[in-house]
């Protein structure tokens, strides 16, 4: 299970659910589409929003690092081994 949580507010904005497997790449870009979508009405953030996750390949490969840049996300990653320092508890 994979989630996108708006900070300020809380709000769930885009999750996923995968059975058998990790989540992939693929997966995560999916959710930053329908939350940006879903957020702004609009397939790019009008300004720059941060994306915070963990250090998963899901989240640090290359492809989606550079299709959240794409959105006008900056990724953002918490340190290793920290899963407190998301800032969400």
């Amino acid at each position: 299970l994979a989630f996108i949580i708006d900070a300020f507010d809380r709000e769930i904005i885009a999750w996923t659910a995968v059975a058998n497997a990790g989540i992939s790449g693929s997966d995560v870009r999916d959710m930053m589409l329908e939350a940006v979508e879903k957020r702004f009405a609009a397939t790019r953030a009008p300004h720059a929003i941060e994306h915070l996750s963990d250090n998963g390949s899901a989240y640090t490969a290359r492809e989606t690092r550079l299709f959240a840049q794409a959105l006008n996300l900056t990724p953002c990653f918490t340190p290793v081994a920290s899963p407190q320092s998301n800032g969400m508890s």
